[in-house]
């Protein structure tokens, strides 16, 4: 009979630590689905990059919306024509990562914004950046219609 127990002690684990991820997560979650104004100073789990694209804002955000919902495990928190906000979670423990994307025209071009944040944690091992570099690959396999700001 000990045996046994022993044997669920670490789903127990597993499952606790679940729960308390989630709670702390939601303790931590950004107040508003705005774009934050930066990385924090320091932060190893934050990415952020700004790129130029030739197409519609609207183009480019809703190809970024076609790719986040075919990622698996997504909750689209907010979104509109040029913005959004989706929470990624990861495989096994369910780690929360807020996810950023901004669209919009100068003069010339349209630019696309995006910053990908674990809520939790000091590092991410390359996570958000990774994220971030799969839909610029996204992007750049996609034929835009030319398009003037």
């Amino acid at each position: 009979m000990d045996r046994k127990r022993w044997i669920l002690i670490p789903p127990a684990i597993w499952i606790a630590s679940l729960f308390l991820i989630q709670i702390l997560g939601s303790i931590v979650a950004p107040d508003s689905s705005e774009m934050p104004e930066e990385c924090p100073e320091g932060s190893q789990n934050c990415a952020r990059v700004l790129l130029e694209i030739d197409a519609s804002p609207q183009d480019v955000q809703s190809a970024t919306m076609d790719w986040i919902m075919s990622q698996d495990q997504t909750t689209v928190q907010s979104e509109s024509e040029s913005d959004s906000h989706t929470v990624f979670r990861t495989r096994w423990m369910m780690f929360q990562d807020d996810f950023f994307v901004e669209t919009g025209c100068t003069e010339n071009t349209t630019w696309i914004q995006i910053h990908s944040e674990s809520r939790l944690g000091v590092g991410d091992m390359g996570v958000n950046q990774a994220r971030i570099n799969t839909l610029i690959d996204y992007l750049s396999t996609l034929d835009f219609e030319p398009y003037e700001c």
